[in-house]
């Protein structure tokens, strides 16, 4: 998906719509741009790949947390 499929369908979306959350392939996809920004230009882009790892990370986390939850749920029933 090229940068102007994304900015096409940035601008189709209504300003009172919620906001979805990225899935796991659209956070590796910007992980991957984010790491060329560092190898191209340096380490100003930095920030960015940290952050997108943070969420990656913590969409395991909420996946594991749920998972483990339901998991305890379904064997007190």
């Amino acid at each position: 998906m090229g940068y102007n499929s994304y900015v096409d369908k940035a601008s189709n979306k209504s300003l009172n719509a919620p906001i979805e959350a990225p899935s796991r392939a659209e956070i590796k996809r910007g992980m991957t741009i984010a790491a060329q920004l560092v190898q191209r230009y340096g380490l100003k882009y930095w920030p960015v790949l940290e952050r997108l790892k943070h969420e990656y990370n913590a969409l395991d986390d909420r996946e594991a947390l749920l998972a483990s939850l339901l998991s305890d749920v379904d064997k007190a029933a």
